[in-house]
């Protein structure tokens, strides 16, 4: 499948949510990176349908999504961040509930298929508002999920969750990211960095950078660096700088920092890391920096 978004542009009154996109995606998982108010929303809503562009047009394998209408929502998955599922409905109500909307026939297998790929067989019939914030997300993926979508739109999915719940939604999209298109927005790098194939850079509106993470990680070698330290100075730093981070091994603390210029004498070349990339283009505060 070839998903192509055409100078896509989206205006408020006097803002730019979006400036001229243009990307071209495959199958695999698609990371749009980007602080909050990038445009990653709107990109999303604009896919979906749910808002129109002020220019610009996509393409699912050169027709026209908005013209494919009820086809391309046939072969659509969305996960908003905040989905708004009945409380009281339980885990298979809701399901069946979608379903329905669907117009998925016979859904009964379908649902028992997903609930077990997501870990949630046992408590299928417990209320939704019982559910932890875990369990309410990989519901949200299998109802994604029910009508074997072509493209998955993911917003925000891991917002909230504690480290083992999102290392468990991680392997979920890896099992899922084959034969389809999953575009995944956050700004949790940790969340996409080992399952990506595409890396997606927006800022203010605007794409700044695309490739695999290997690829946009080539982009700032020659920018990171490790500096030996004792506590008291590196707590110092990063208070002082935003473009660092302490690194503990044992009893040796050292300085991690993304910046231009070597930014001390015994400093040392690191190797860049996606989080390293991130915060390259997207510290407010700048990288560049004076020798020490």
């Amino acid at each position: 499948m070839k998903l192509v978004f055409n100078n896509i542009s989206k205006k408020y009154k006097t803002k730019i949510a979006l400036d001229d996109f243009n990307i071209t995606l495959t199958d695999g998982i698609q990371a749009l990176l980007g602080p909050n108010g990038a445009g990653k929303s709107t990109l999303m809503n604009i896919l979906a349908g749910l808002t129109k562009p002020s220019s610009g047009n996509i393409t699912l394998d050169n027709e026209d999504t908005v013209k494919m209408g009820a086809k391309f929502r046939g072969i659509l998955g969305y996960l908003p961040q905040n989905p708004g599922f009945y409380p009281s409905f339980t885990g298979y109500d809701l399901m069946k509930y979608f379903s329905v909307l669907k117009g998925i026939a016979g859904p009964e297998s379908r649902i028992d298929e997903l609930l077990e790929f997501v870990n949630l067989s046992s408590d299928s019939n417990r209320k939704y508002g019982e559910y932890s914030g875990g369990m309410k997300r990989r519901l949200g993926i299998a109802v994604s999920l029910l009508n074997d979508p072509k493209v998955l739109i993911l917003d925000e999915p891991t917002a909230g969750l504690d480290p083992k719940e999102r290392m468990r939604f991680r392997n979920i999209l890896s099992r899922i990211g084959r034969n389809k298109i999953i575009i995944i927005a956050t700004h949790i790098v940790s969340d996409v960095e080992t399952i990506a194939d595409n890396v997606i850079l927006l800022k203010s509106g605007k794409l700044i950078l695309s490739g695999s993470t290997s690829q946009v990680e080539e982009h700032i070698v020659g920018k990171v660096w490790n500096k030996p330290s004792d506590i008291n100075e590196a707590e110092e730093y990063v208070l002082l700088n935003s473009n660092a981070n302490i690194i503990k091994h044992g009893e040796e603390v050292s300085l991690h920092i993304v910046s231009d210029v070597k930014p001390f004498e015994n400093a040392v070349a690191a190797q860049p890391t996606l989080e390293d990339v991130y915060m390259y283009f997207f510290d407010e505060g700048g990288m560049a920096g004076e020798k020490k």
